[in-house]
């Protein structure tokens, strides 16, 4: 009778090396466009997480009240003053004019030509509802400069009621930072702002985070509310949002331009993880006419 054989344990042996030479010659085929793949849907995430983040602050730059842009935290925070909307005031008669006489104490004036709808801006008898981020700010003629400064309150009404035929804007004319019942100078093109709130970017690379801040309490100094603590800790505490995380570093530069030229504000944002980095850059222009 012929006798059954089976395998050898040197062919066995040798069977399990050749397979093993075989899996890391397919491997190394496979893992490199799997890994390729792995890191573009990682870097393609960062750079959609960037772009919002960045679409995001300079729609809110493009709406700010004119001159109310400022850089703090050496460069590592942006702070604005929102515009819900704006047009013009009767400077002269016929009609309710707007009277800048201190004697006249004078709180109201009649809006001329369209005005985008206010529907939800807040109103308030107090004069410093505009100021603590509690009602609407009536804002004319903001240069950014001593005595026409809007974080300073010096150019800053609380929005007292708006409405009626023709369109009236009422506003407290006792909250500026003068003492007089009046606005400190007019605007040459007749512009006013109704302005619903302040708003802070704050970028943290320690904790890897960039934030949006809204709805607390102005302050004439930025460094008064240039970390999470102070905007949080103010008398009217900021509501916020995480808006990017896995922040690398994150640079804002303001350059405020003339009364001819606008202003422009540049961004630079990187976003990293497990060894992928992007980094993704912005200008902004900034009206500044007043």
């Amino acid at each position: 009778m012929r006798r059954s054989r089976g395998f050898t344990l040197i062919e066995l042996v040798v069977t399990i090396v050749l397979a093993g030479v075989l899996s890391l010659a397919v491997m190394q085929f496979i893992s490199a466009p799997v890994d390729a793949y792995v890191s573009q849907s990682r870097r393609a995430a960062l750079v959609d997480e960037a772009q919002l983040a960045i679409r995001r602050i300079a729609g809110d730059v493009r709406s700010a009240v004119p001159n109310s842009v400022r850089v703090g935290c050496s460069g590592r925070c942006v702070e604005l003053l929102h515009a819900f909307s704006g047009a013009r005031y009767r400077a002269s008669p016929p009609g309710d004019e707007l009277s800048f006489l201190p004697a006249d104490a004078d709180d109201r004036f009649e809006v001329l030509g369209p005005l985008n709808p206010v529907a939800g801006l807040g109103t308030s008898g107090s004069a410093n509802a505009c100021t603590e981020g509690l009602a609407a700010c009536v804002v004319i003629y903001n240069t950014g400069t001593a005595g026409t400064n809007v974080w300073a309150a010096d150019n800053a009404a609380t929005l007292r009621a708006i409405g009626g035929t023709p369109l009236l804007v009422q506003f407290v004319n006792s909250g500026f930072s003068s003492g007089l019942p009046a606005f400190p100078a007019s605007s040459p093109e007749q512009r006013f702002y109704l302005a619903d709130t302040a708003i802070t970017y704050l970028c943290d690379p320690s904790t890897g985070t960039l934030r949006r801040y809204q709805g607390y309490s102005h302050a004439a100094s930025q460094s008064a509310v240039d970390t999470h603590a102070e905007l949080v800790g103010r008398s009217n505490p900021a509501e916020h949002a995480l808006l990017a995380t896995r922040v690398s570093q994150c640079t804002f530069r303001f350059t405020p331009g003339t009364a001819t030229r606008r202003g422009i504000l540049g961004l630079r944002l990187s976003l990293s993880e497990a060894g992928e980095r992007i980094t993704l850059q912005q200008q902004t222009h900034v009206d500044n006419l007043p």
